[in-house]
Formats: C-alpha cells, sequence, structure tokens
C-alpha cells in the first residue's frame, strides 16, 4: 500500500513538472488604422502567421479582421520566430499577395503587436521589449555598441540570436562576431542562422589584408572563367561584388568607371563580380550602365561564400601578384587608395 502511495505521488510530481514547463503565450495584433488608410487603394490585410526561423515550419496561422488578431499558444521554451503579415491587392486585374516579416521571440506572456506606426512595433515580456528598445536606436552613434553589449548580457538565452544577427548587419568586423558567437550557449551557437552568420565571419577572416587571393571558377556560355583569370596577374586589380537589383551597387559603378577609365593606362584593372543575380537582369544592368570593364557572371553565391561577403556592393583591392591590399573601399575611399598607389 505504502509502495503504491509513493508511486502515485511520483507520477503526480512527473505530470506536474511537464505542465510547469509548457507556458502560455498570446500575441494581441492592432493594424486597424493602416488597414483603414489602405483600404481605399483595394489593399486588404488577410491573415497572419507565426514562422519559427530554426526549421522555417509555420507554426500558427490567424485571419485578420478589421485590421486586429490574436494568437494564442503553448511553448516548453522561448524561441526565434518572424511575425509574417499576408496582405493582397490588385494588380492590373489580378489579386496579388505580399508577405511582410518582423521579427519575434516567441515567449510566455502577453506579446502585443503595434502596426500602426511607422514602424511596427512587438512588446509586452522581457525580450521583445529589450529587442524593442534597440531596434529604436538604430540610427543613434552608439547602436552597434549597444549590440555587443546585449549580446553579452544575453548569451545565455534565444534573444542573442537576433541580436546577432542584427550586428552582422551592421558591422565589417568578423573577429568580434566570433567572439560574441563563441561565448554563448549551443542553442545560440548552433541556431542554422547563427552557423551560416560564423561560416561568413571565417570566411571574411580567412580573407582579410595581406593574405593572397583565393580563387574560384564559374561556368558561363560553355566556358569556365576563373578569378587568377584577371587577379595575380601584373595589375592592381579591383574587384566590385555587385547586383543588378542592389541600389548602392548602381550608384558606385559610375564612380567605378571613372577610375577605371583615370587609372586604366597605369597597370590597373576594375573587374565586376555579379553575385546572387539573374544572368539576364545582369547584362541588361552592364547594358544600361555602358559598363567597360569585364565582368565575371553567373557567380550565385560562389564568390560571396570564398570572400565572406553577405551585404553589397563590396570591393577588394589586390596587388600586382594577388595580395589582398585593402576590402570594404567605397566612394572617396576608393579614390584615396589608388592616389596612394599611383
Amino acid at each position: 500500500m505504502i509502495k503504491k502511495d509513493i508511486i502515485t505521488i511520483l507520477l503526480a510530481l512527473v505530470a506536474m513538472t511537464g505542465q510547469a514547463q509548457t507556458k502560455n503565450y498570446s500575441i494581441h495584433g492592432n493594424l486597424s488604422e493602416v488597414a483603414k488608410a489602405t483600404a481605399k487603394q483595394g489593399v486588404s490585410f488577410d491573415s497572419v502567421t507565426i514562422m519559427n526561423i530554426a526549421t522555417n515550419e509555420v507554426i500558427s496561422k490567424q485571419t485578420i479582421q478589421d485590421g486586429v488578431f490574436t494568437i494564442n499558444g503553448t511553448i516548453d521554451k522561448p524561441f526565434c520566430a518572424m511575425l509574417c503579415i499576408w496582405s493582397s491587392a490588385e494588380v492590373n486585374g489580378d489579386r496579388k499577395s505580399k508577405r511582410s516579416r518582423i521579427p519575434i521571440i516567441i515567449e510566455a506572456g502577453a506579446i502585443i503587436f503595434d502596426g500602426n506606426r511607422q514602424t511596427p512595433v512587438i512588446s509586452g515580456t522581457p525580450l521583445n521589449d529589450m529587442l524593442s528598445d534597440v531596434i529604436s536606436k538604430r540610427n543613434t552613434p552608439n547602436y552597434t555598441e549597444s549590440l555587443k553589449v546585449l549580446a553579452i548580457q544575453h548569451k545565455d538565452d534565444v534573444a542573442a540570436i537576433p541580436l546577432l544577427l542584427m550586428l552582422d548587419d551592421n558591422m565589417t568586423e568578423p573577429d568580434v562576431i566570433l567572439s560574441l558567437i563563441n561565448q554563448s550557449c549551443a542553442e545560440v551557437q548552433y541556431h542554422p542562422n547563427i552557423v551560416k552568420v560564423k561560416k561568413k565571419a571565417e570566411a571574411a577572416l580567412s580573407q582579410k589584408e595581406g593574405d593572397m587571393f583565393k580563387d574560384f571558377a564559374v561556368e558561363f556560355n560553355g566556358k569556365t572563367i576563373r578569378l587568377s583569370d584577371y587577379v595575380g596577374r601584373g595589375k592592381y586589380v579591383l574587384v566590385d561584388f555587385w547586383a543588378s537589383w542592389c541600389g548602392p551597387c548602381r550608384q558606385e559603378i559610375p564612380n567605378l568607371i571613372a577610375l577605371y577609365e583615370r587609372y586604366k593606362d597605369k597597370e590597373f584593372l576594375v573587374l565586376g563580380v555579379a553575385v546572387q543575380d539573374k544572368i539576364e537582369d545582369s547584362q541588361k544592368a552592364i547594358s544600361d550602365m555602358q559598363i567597360p570593364y569585364p565582368q565575371i557572371l553567373n557567380s550565385e553565391k560562389i564568390a560571396t561564400n570564398i570572400y565572406g561577403i553577405d551585404a553589397l556592393p563590396e570591393t577588394i583591392l589586390f596587388s600586382p601578384d594577388g595580395i589582398i591590399i585593402a576590402r570594404g573601399l567605397h566612394g572617396k575611399d576608393i579614390e584615396n587608395q589608388l592616389q596612394k598607389l599611383f
């Protein structure tokens, strides 16, 4: 009898423990003012989904009624997700859907989504309040330093994931990124998004100033084109990694054309490498902008993966023997560097 009572108590404790680990959350969303304003233009807000960014799995979906929605659920532990707002509008007689993505941390408590602001805000729970606060300071001088401090403070919870992703988007210090990742807990370090950031940072560190260039090959029109066809052949080569869809890339190109024309008779070459772009779009941009210097097309992610490039445009200046002299130069910085050389 006593033995049965002990077993009963143990089973009850196990059940209570399981219940304690499962916590409730709710997301209350309001974008009614935006919905009213855009309804006159034929735009309707249809539904909202929550997508786990580690697995790309949609874990919840609700319809939006009059610009308002509520999502309820349970979790065992917090995780990073995307709040996806689905809208639709009539374009040339067809109804087209559009998805807007907002980072969110799903954690226990009542989460509030305010979509009526110019920049939507997610708040109401500790981790989302922290992220909302740091995002509001995006254009302030100390923004990057704030991200570093917070990434260390939250190294043992999932909030470090969006912090590291934001830091990766706003700085060019791969050694700092790697240090912060290595200080974080295993859940952060092995999150698929952070693994990508780590690989990119490692690639950038492996191809830093003073290092010999790393070759890559691209197939185009039945031919194999290599970086080594241009780099390491006795000329200074400024390689511009660009894409036709990248606005800042197109703004930089007239400056590169001017520098190419000015220094091309002094053992200097500009080389364009079109990345993550459709071949026909790259070719059209080259024609429209009348780019005179050679191009490597169809590199997709081959070049960016090797050189740890995640943001465009990116430039790398190579010496005549293929050593990296500088990278990340833009505008006047390129001209100043070439003036020193020539």
